[in-house]
């Protein structure tokens, strides 16, 4: 997942068994791994396949997330990240050729039956808007008492915790998932020498010129904390405004200024998410 993790409050036998679950969730869902069942499903030429439990899973939460978000977080911007450069892991992206972008919004295409996948076939499916924070949220479980699961900008708690953000600013998390999205660390220059990232406007398929550097939010679970700082940062303008509407805590960070959304505390003070 390109990320370091990091738990705390768990057992001997319970970090391996965090550990065992990142490393099958990778195996099975990276994009970059030509065994993983999801680039199995991308190379079908069948419209109707059968999948993995694990890969039907996150491929309902990224069709959730589609619908909860009108699309904005889309599991079907594979390509699009491709010709943004993002075609092997970050950590081996270099200088990418400049190529046309290719616009996605075609999750509505996707239909899911149990294990029973229908798509175009040739349509490629990227699960990264979902699969890390559900890795969190599921690591934690694997915890018996207090502890918290932390994978890049994804954190999952349980008990009081104090967490650094972006920028220095620490608040303290009494319980639940806590999420940055932004491209201040996933980006890359381009032959043209401009930057580019890998947070795709579906529409365009292009990189988002979103204002903000990043976006951090509170939610329930890490998970939904996830989706909703992606789409956040996506909306650019107007994603304070969206959190707002859903009573989701937001920091929305630019080169300007710090913008606060949703109920986040302006002080270093607890933030609540139940």
């Amino acid at each position: 997942m390109g990320s370091e993790v990091v738990v705390g409050g768990a057992t001997a036998s319970e970090a391996v068994a965090v550990e065992r679950l990142f490393e099958a969730l990778e195996a099975a869902l990276s994009r970059f791994r030509p065994a993983s069942d999801l680039e199995r499903l991308n190379r079908s030429p069948a419209e109707a396949v059968i999948v993995s439990p694990v890969l039907a899973t996150a491929l309902d939460d990224a069709l959730r997330a589609a619908a909860a978000t009108s699309g904005i977080c889309d599991p079907t911007i594979a390509a699009a990240l491709e010709a943004a450069g993002y075609d092997r892991t970050f950590a081996e992206v270099g200088r990418s050729t400049l190529r046309e972008p290719v616009p996605a919004g075609r999750w509505r295409e996707i239909m899911l039956s149990g294990l029973l996948v229908r798509r175009p076939a040739g349509l490629r499916l990227d699960l990264n808007g979902v699969v890390k924070g559900r890795a969190a949220d599921d690591a934690l479980a694997l915890i018996e008492g207090d502890g918290f699961v932390s994978a890049g900008g994804d954190l999952a708690s349980r008990g009081e915790l104090v967490v650094v953000l972006p920028g220095g600013d620490t608040v303290t998390l009494r319980a639940g998932g806590l999420a940055t999205s932004g491209v201040s660390t996933r980006s890359w220059e381009r032959e043209d020498g401009r930057r580019a990232h890998h947070l795709i406007d579906p529409a365009s398929g292009a990189p988002a010129t979103s204002r903000w550097e990043c976006v951090t939010v509170c939610a329930a679970s890490c998970l939904a904390a996830d989706v909703a700082a992606k789409t956040a940062f996506l909306l650019g303008d107007d994603g304070p405004a969206w959190l707002e509407a859903r009573a989701l805590p937001g920091r929305f960070m630019s080169d300007e200024t710090v913008v606060f959304a949703g109920g986040w505390p302006k002080r270093a003070e607890a933030v609540l998410c139940t």
